[in-house]
């Protein structure tokens, strides 16, 4: 929060949605905690009281049914709505920053940008192209999107995959590792929590390599400026920061219709994973892999988006009420707390959102989609799973890879 308000201004308001009864203690700590400029509201005893639905078509017995606590934001933001311009939520161990949401605000503003622009229509015989031209429908379809990351604690012990797998490193970079995980607050701080992680210790762990795609995004259109720097021919400017390039697209969304799906360049395109090399052959994960797909333990939107996806995209509203067809019993049925606050209903498609989320591949935006797990426990949690482990800065220069591969091959296509 402090970020957001000291670096870039924002007018803040923090509400706090929970299962406990706020004491007044606490509500004093957080008080305390906060810039004085920020208002504080909270929702305290808030899990919904719901029938038991698991075992009978027509329950009659009742529960407090915390996983859907999960649920209960949107009732605030429905409140709310006309109040703020953007929304913030996110689950309470996850470190949001200022940088992120400008960042989100500044490609948000870049996709409908291009939707101005963008044709209803493509050739058919494009459709599948991972170059330039999108249709209107498929920006309006497309949302910055985030991925969660750790800091390396215990390397020795609790380390990242032993093997980096078939898919080669082209000019790793060293991801800033400020924009997501510095915490300046030293009383937040801890042996678990260090306060300047270097990039090396960055890791992911929710999706990998072998899932991933990659396209390059439209240009902007020039527009008309006087006197600027940046003036081409014809008096028209274009900014190359405001440039998305290539972007990865993340898993979860899958759609039928052949005129809404965005196509991109596997990375298995050029025969990494056919089981050359001592490794074993994969097929590309399905879209919704749980493996792959990227909670993001939580999502933003601005006011607009919202309204959007509530009246245009998402099948049943993205605010309540919450009925049928699309969903049981108000939305306190078997959905699990990721659907709900990580973001999975924006993200997939079973009576969902279908969302396409995308990540730029330039290692300065890329790093403004990082966000930090500040709970750190997913490395022993999962060490078991270690294979699935990948530090940001490899994963980021398999890409590169990708991304050159790709390139090589529409410049082949071209002759």
């Amino acid at each position: 929060v402090e970020s957001m308000v000291q670096e870039f201004g924002y007018h803040v308001d923090v509400f706090l949605v929970c299962h406990y009864e706020m004491k007044p203690d606490r509500l004093q700590i957080i008080k305390d905690a906060l810039p004085s400029s920020v208002k504080l509201g909270y929702w305290d005893s808030a899990s919904p009281l719901s029938y038991i639905v698991e075992d009978k078509p027509e329950p009659t017995v009742t529960k407090i049914n915390t996983r859907s606590l999960a649920r209960q934001h949107r009732l605030v933001i429905k409140d709310k709505l006309m109040e703020y311009d953007v929304f913030v939520n996110f689950e309470d161990d996850m470190v949001i920053k200022g940088d992120h949401v400008q960042n989100y605000l500044e490609l948000t503003q870049t996709l409908y940008d291009l939707r101005e622009s963008a044709p209803n229509t493509v050739p058919r015989n494009r459709e599948r192209q991972v170059f330039g031209t999108m249709t209107k429908a498929q920006l309006k379809r497309t949302m910055p999107g985030f991925m969660r990351v750790e800091v390396l604690l215990d390397e020795d012990h609790y380390g990242t995959q032993r093997q980096l797998g078939p898919v080669p490193v082209t000019d790793r970079p060293r991801i800033d590792p400020k924009p997501c995980c510095h915490i300046s607050d030293e009383s937040s701080t801890s042996p678990t929590r260090p306060a300047s992680p270097e990039s090396d210790k960055l890791f992911l762990w929710e999706t990998g390599i072998v899932a991933m795609g990659i396209r390059k995004m439209p240009e902007k259109s020039s527009t008309p400026h006087e006197n600027n720097n940046n003036t081409t021919n014809g008096g028209t400017t274009k900014n190359d920061d405001d440039e998305l390039g290539w972007v990865m697209l993340q898993r979860g969304p899958n759609v039928n219709d052949r005129s809404l799906a965005i196509a991109d360049y596997w990375s298995g395109e050029d025969g990494y994973f056919d089981g050359a090399g001592g490794h074993p052959k994969e097929r590309r994960p399905g879209p919704m892999s749980f493996n792959h797909i990227n909670n993001q333990g939580g999502w933003m939107a601005t006011r607009e988006q919202i309204w959007e996806w509530h009246t245009e995209i998402c099948p049943g509203g993205f605010l309540p009420p919450y009925e049928a067809p699309h969903y049981r019993f108000d939305g306190m049925d078997a959905r699990n707390v990721e659907w709900w606050s990580g973001g999975m209903h924006l993200a997939t498609s079973r009576h969902a959102c279908n969302l396409q989320r995308i990540i730029p591949l330039d290692p300065e935006k890329f790093a403004r989609h990082l966000i930090y797990h500040s709970a750190n426990n997913k490395q022993r949690q999962l060490q078991g799973k270690r294979e699935r482990f990948v530090k940001v800065n490899d994963f980021l220069g398999q890409l590169n890879t990708v991304r050159a591969n790709a390139e090589k091959r529409h410049h082949a296509d071209l002759l």
